[in-house]
């Protein structure tokens, strides 16, 4: 078998036509990395290289899957396969010895990438081992598992097809594998409203998300169901290629297809329980278009409850997705008929009990849940089991993003957690404090709010705050700053903070106390820049949530998110802050000169214009402080414009 291995190597470097364009693609590959290495100097970000490292992971399932097929195709027009095939299991050791040579050239190919990301991994300083083995798995899976699987594309086709069919099968595979297939069913649900994503989905091997923004919390996706489907295709070309071999002869190999066949289609079965995954494309059930388009109905409901919750117990486990057994406590001043909560739409609720483990019948409508009291006494308690997943908030093996604004436990009344307008999550934020008492289980290191000791979380907080992955714990001076470890914030900011606040409160005649001394700071990552309003900033009692931006936005920003209590005074509150920090860029008439003379026709326009006249008119003290005592007064429910045109 050796000598046969040996054979084959010097075979496939003899043969012009396929050692020219391995040579070729290495030069280019080669090529493509050297000057990611030398972007390095712009980007100095060691996700960023990897992601773009990732990219080519589409040439390698192009070149192995035409390179694989010529290569075992050369088998059946040469003589050894007819010298060979005589001897005991002959045609097989022959196939087998050429797999070989290919997984050896693609285990070399594959290790000439990862050298380049552990090269940037020492020069960029991250010392880090679970970043190392991400740097490890992607290229496992991305590059030398896709490039595997398109030697079995091709090793199937050379045995099963002639070169005209062969090679239209090929095409079409590299045409259904490539992005250049996920156009199609994108223009086919916006255009006619028919969804095919679940027909295109099975050939998404490719990694995803290399062209969106890093997510450095996360990292890149290695999610199990991607080594599920992966492992499903192998295992079923596997299959295919030695039911072809074998021809019933050999009992052995009869077993080891059938044993190929089941472990394909288990594979099969846990993709199709991906549980949370982050995989930012259009498809109408992932990051981008899940929300956007649920909430671009009127479904968003506001009630205040009628009861407090004085305690949580929670039995938190995360694995592919987030299962949840929670105890509420309830705080009653009377019986209640039904009990509200806002909980997100997508977590599943298995079961509703009450205080004696008995059923409680329960309605769930979108993100809002109504339980029914079955007697006229107290509840007490409520206990309520689910799991699910958020497409924005994951929470799986890979990372955790559950900050405490989201409902990802039930919230007492219905809560409004989505600004449809701008595409965006508001932070549901209850104004005083619960007593929290959860067991978490999961493979990641989780930071939290609250105590930690060991698996168990517990203290008395507003909201419980949980973030686990390329997270590093970094204490400074009064606070514990968890920080992302790919993408350090400029921590010097926050010794800014607290002065630039008390600055921007005498401007807003404000005498609310404000001050991040002894708070837990948690670095906002990409997802909460993006898909939450105010970048994700958000102001709790015991902890906040930031971006690493200037110590001016900052405060400003903290200060905003603390004060909108109501989403619908938001354009107020953003024109208001928008104002204070650039006042001259605000003020400047040309933003309007250069306006399409339709866009005055929008509400949103004309009272931006109005804003802005009124200030000219009335002075920028007196909008100023008119604005945040509109802000502030809960009870004042006027709209934007009738509070703008009544500014006098």
């Amino acid at each position: 078998m050796t000598n046969l291995i040996k054979s084959n190597f010097k075979i496939f470097f003899r043969s012009l036509y396929l050692s020219v364009p391995l040579l070729i693609f290495f030069i280019i590959l080669n090529g493509y990395l050297g000057v990611g290495i030398r972007n390095l100097t712009i980007h100095k970000d060691a996700l960023f290289y990897l992601q773009y490292s990732q990219r080519i992971s589409v040439i390698y399932f192009i070149f192995f899957t035409f390179i694989s097929y010529e290569y075992l195709i050369k088998s059946k027009n040469s003589n050894l396969l007819e010298s060979i095939s005589v001897l005991n299991k002959g045609t097989l050791k022959l196939y087998f010895s050429k797999l070989i040579v290919l997984v050896a050239i693609i285990l070399i190919m594959t290790l000439n990438i990862f050298a380049y990301n552990f090269i940037v991994y020492i020069v960029m300083k991250v010392h880090s081992t679970s970043f190392l083995l991400h740097i490890i798995l992607n290229n496992l899976l991305n590059i030398f598992l896709v490039s595997i699987f398109a030697i079995c594309i091709g090793s199937t086709i050379s045995l099963y097809f002639k070169r005209f069919s062969a090679y239209a099968l090929m095409i079409l595979s590299v045409i259904l594998i490539s992005p250049i297939s996920e156009r199609v069913p994108y223009i086919l649900h916006m255009g006619y409203n028919i969804d095919i994503y679940f027909l295109r989905e099975p050939f998404n091997i490719l990694p995803p998300n290399l062209n969106w923004e890093s997510e450095y919390l996360y990292g890149l996706s290695i999610e199990p169901y991607r080594w599920n489907l992966i492992a499903f295709w192998i295992s079923f070309l596997a299959f295919l290629m030695i039911l072809k071999l074998s021809k019933r002869k050999y009992k052995s190999l009869n077993v080891i297809s059938i044993i190929l066949l089941i472990f394909s289609l288990g594979n099969f079965y846990g993709y199709t329980k991906p549980g949370s995954i982050l995989k930012k494309d259009y498809n109408p059930k992932n990051f981008t278009a899940f929300d956007e388009i649920y909430y671009s109905d009127d479904v968003q409901k506001e009630e205040k409850a009628l009861f407090k919750i004085s305690e949580y117990d929670m039995k938190l486990n995360i694995n592919r997705q987030l299962e949840n057994d929670i105890i509420i406590h309830l705080n009653e001043k009377e019986p209640q008929k039904t009990y509200k909560f806002t909980l997100y739409r997508n977590y599943k609720i298995k079961k509703v009990l009450g205080k004696n483990n008995e059923t409680l019948e329960y309605k769930r409508d979108g993100d809002y849940l109504e339980v029914i009291n079955p007697t006229n006494n107290k509840l007490n308690e409520i206990r309520i089991v689910y799991s699910g997943s958020s497409p924005v908030f994951y929470s799986n093996y890979q990372g955790v993003l559950l900050p405490g604004y989201f409902p990802y436990y039930p919230t007492e009344g219905y809560k409004r957690v989505y600004i449809k307008e701008n595409s965006r999550f508001v932070p549901v934020i209850r104004d005083y404090t619960v007593k929290f008492n959860i067991s978490l289980k999961s493979n990641l290191d989780i930071a939290s709010n609250l105590n930690k000791h060991g698996s168990k979380l517990s203290g008395q907080a507003q909201e419980v705050t949980l973030m686990g992955g390329f997270l590093k714990e970094k204490p400074i001076k009064d606070n514990i700053v968890y920080e992302l470890l790919l993408n350090k914030m400029d921590t010097n900011v926050l010794s800014h903070i607290d002065n630039n606040i008390n600055s921007y409160n005498k401007i807003l005649s404000s005498n609310y106390k404000f001050t991040i001394k002894s708070k837990k700071i948690f670095q906002a990552p990409t997802t909460l820049l993006n898909r939450v309003a105010y970048d994700g900033i958000a102001y709790f009692k015991d902890h906040i949530i930031i971006p690493g931006l200037d110590a001016n936005v900052l405060s400003l920003d903290l200060i905003q998110s603390n004060l909108l209590k109501n989403i619908k005074k938001k354009q107020i509150s953003d024109m208001l802050f928008e104002y204070i920090l650039d006042k001259d860029s605000f003020t400047d008439k040309k933003r309007f000169e250069e306006m399409p003379k339709e866009m005055f026709e929008d509400p949103f326009y004309q009272i931006d214009y109005l804003f802005l006249e009124k200030i000219n008119k009335l002075g920028g003290d007196y909008v100023i402080k008119n604005s945040y005592k509109f802000l502030i007064d809960e009870n004042d429910k006027r709209d934007a414009m009738t509070f703008v045109k009544d500014l006098k």
